[in-house]
């Protein structure tokens, strides 16, 4: 399966229902971490029972896309790229 890919199409589906919900277009909306969507989500219509439970929604999303993904964690630098090279003559 592909991570990224899944990520992308649960994206999807919570920024359009956001952008329909605030009556606005997908591309109106900022660029939200995933994890913020599903926590926003849960905030907007958690008590509708339109939704699942929280923990085991949220937990199964971060198995299936990975924590990285989820909230958008870059990896991290090598320390040689981090620390600048000096030449002295």
């Amino acid at each position: 399966m592909d991570r990224q890919l899944a990520a992308e199409k649960i994206r999807a589906r919570l920024e359009k229902r956001l952008a329909n919900f605030l009556g606005c277009e997908v591309g109106d909306l900022p660029r939200i971490r995933l994890g913020e969507l599903i926590h926003l989500a849960f905030a907007i219509w958690g008590e509708e029972e339109t939704l699942g439970g929280f923990h085991a929604t949220f937990s199964t999303v971060s198995r299936l896309v990975s924590r990285e993904i989820l909230w958008d964690l870059e990896e991290p630098k090598s320390e040689e790229a981090e620390t600048p090279k000096v030449v002295v003559n």
